[in-house]
């Protein structure tokens, strides 16, 4: 039986930390600083990578919450 074909690659689950900044659209500081408010992510060896998941979860989240503050303070003002 013949190996796999270039076609049949394995699908990464991981970004790397510039794919993750392309992906949310942001810099390299602001990941960082996503980073230290919570933004999950791991070493492997000594690269950071984030999970493709948890960055969309993570985003749900925080827009979700986000919104709900939004208008909080639009019915307090």
């Amino acid at each position: 039986m013949p190996g796999p074909r270039k076609a049949d690659k394995i699908e990464r689950i991981f970004l790397t930390f510039q794919e993750a900044q392309e992906f949310l659209g942001v810099s390299h500081q602001t990941l960082y600083k996503l980073m230290a408010q919570g933004l999950p992510s791991h070493k492997i060896a000594r690269r950071r990578v984030f999970l493709k998941e948890d960055l969309v979860k993570w985003i749900k989240e925080h827009l979700y919450f986000d919104t709900l503050l939004c208008h909080c303070e639009e019915s307090v003002g």
